[in-house]
């Protein structure tokens, strides 16, 4: 039997795959697989499945092709690239977290929960003398009562800065850990915010020192507590008010963490975060939000 003679073309998907018809098991030496296609039955080359098998793989994962097409070129394929960029100018996180007394703000001082609270502030103020002085190795005229001051100034020029979307100015007053978790949600937003008045004066709360990586890479945090008036509207990309008004004010209860790399010379205090005590956390309104509505949608709202 010349089986040469007797070869067909047949189109598997948008490829001709050669089927040979009526064939044994062998064709021309080289093992073949039956298969059907249509109202056709013929064999199909083991060498032309594997093709196949391969350009469907490739289709499904195309780094399977990349590390296919190296290793035909004799490369060796890289390992996954899993490394993060690391920055030593600030922390990661907030470290020995200052823990607000619940009603901070609205208790009277003369009232029993008042005295609860001077009590814990006085057990706290020693710790913070420690680090305080810790902090004047390095920074001799740090004063807490006077820092207070400079950190609202800080933090006013930061959220004014905001507010212009300077990212180089906000790099020098927010630290790298700060600044993502700041712009996070702000994209084709627009922010309108003010301080009106300070109901409180500022008030260092908390001081806190430690070490990264070696003994003496010394970097410190201050808490301060602001009990200030202000106003937030935030409107989103259409122009419509989300959030918040640009005449009422509010009284805002926040405290602030500072944070400076001592050892470096040129180091500048920065905002490194905020803490949200527990009950302060479901005390925001309600955001709203301008969605694209779809067909559907937009007749059944336009009928009623």
């Amino acid at each position: 039997m010349v089986l040469s003679s007797i070869r067909s073309v047949v189109s598997v998907g948008r490829s001709q795959v050669h089927v040979y018809f009526l064939c044994p098991k062998k064709v021309l030496g080289m093992p073949a697989i039956v298969v059907r296609h249509g109202s056709f039955k013929g064999m199909l080359l083991k060498k032309d499945k594997k093709r196949i098998d391969e350009r469907d793989a490739f289709r499904a994962d195309p780094t399977k092709m990349v590390k296919h097409m190296l290793k035909k070129a004799g490369l060796r394929v890289a390992l996954p690239d899993n490394h993060r960029p690391v920055t030593i100018t600030c922390t990661g996180a907030i470290f020995e977290e200052y823990v607000p007394p619940e009603g901070d703000g609205k208790v009277s001082a003369l009232s029993t929960e008042g005295a609860k609270q001077r009590l814990e502030r006085v057990k706290n103020v020693g710790v913070s003398q420690v680090h305080v002085r810790k902090i004047r190795r390095h920074e001799p005229e740090f004063m807490p009562s006077e820092f207070a001051w400079k950190a609202q100034q800080i933090y006013i020029k930061a959220n004014k800065t905001l507010q212009e979307f300077d990212r180089a100015e906000l790099h020098s007053l927010v630290t790298e850990k700060c600044y993502p978790d700041m712009i996070s949600g702000f994209r084709y937003k627009t922010i309108r915010w003010n301080l009106m008045e300070s109901i409180e004066k500022p008030k260092v709360v908390h001081v806190r020192t430690t070490d990264m990586l070696s003994k003496g890479n010394l970097y410190g945090q201050v808490t301060v507590r602001m009990h200030t008036k202000q106003t937030l509207a935030i409107y989103d990309r259409f122009g419509r008010l989300m959030i918040g008004s640009e005449r009422v004010s509010k009284d805002i209860l926040e405290y602030i963490v500072f944070e400076k790399h001592l050892v470096n010379i040129y180091g500048s205090w920065r905002i490194h975060g905020k803490i949200i005590p527990s009950w302060l956390v479901n005390s925001h309104e309600p955001i709203l939000r301008t969605l694209l509505a779809n067909e559907e949608e937009f007749k059944s709202v336009h009928n009623m």
